[in-house]
């Protein structure tokens, strides 16, 4: 094991310990283990992959219906968790993007407000303001307004996002998306492509 695959290997450990822990925003009397709400596929399977994203990224886009195929595909052998990495120098939207997306974690909402926010992010990655799409979306996907707008005006939704983002950078990140395949990392969808073609070579 490599510095960085221990650097990786702990600092996600602790990741973990911190937003599993909280459950602000979460509906009353649910538990939202929020490390567990950005994740998805088999805990116990033998690939397993750390995204890290900016929403309004375009390439993002792609990776995220490319895994979407490919966890149709190998349902079972497969286990991702997103990470943030909001590019606010060059996406104006990133960082509210990115609260939406923490905001819906915290109801158990992350993967449907995803499965719109991503496919649409041509329409709405344009506009001045993309608040009353992403409204919107949380409105079809079953959010409560209220707890999501307390959510995104809350310091502890953006610390989140930014201590993340930080993790990020810690292991070198500069772009996105940026994926840690069983701890190596891979930089943009098509290294993302031919990584995992060496484990399903079909």
């Amino acid at each position: 094991m490599n510095k960085l695959q221990l650097t990786l290997g702990v600092v996600l450990v602790l990741v973990g310990l911190i937003t599993g822990a909280k459950i602000l925003g979460a509906p009353k009397g649910a538990v939202i283990n929020l490390q567990e709400a950005r994740a998805k596929g088999n805990p116990d399977s033998k690939i397993k992959i750390v995204e890290f994203i900016d929403f309004q990224c375009p390439p993002c886009a792609y990776g995220t219906k490319y895994l979407k195929t490919f966890f149709n595909q190998h349902p079972n052998d497969i286990y991702l968790q997103v990470r943030y990495f909001p590019l606010t120098n060059i996406h104006h939207h990133a960082m509210i993007s990115a609260l939406y997306s923490e905001c819906a974690a915290r109801q158990g909402k992350f993967w449907a407000l995803n499965e719109l926010m991503m496919p649409q992010q041509s329409q709405w990655a344009p506009l001045i303001s993309p608040q009353p799409v992403f409204q919107a979306m949380a409105t079809q996907v079953g959010m409560d307004i209220n707890q999501l707008n307390a959510c995104l005006v809350s310091d502890d939704a953006r610390r989140v996002i930014n201590d993340e983002k930080s993790l990020g950078q810690s292991l070198g990140i500069v772009s996105t998306p940026t994926y840690f395949i069983n701890n190596k990392m891979v930089v943009g969808t098509k290294s993302l492509e031919d990584e995992l073609k060496t484990y399903f070579p079909n």
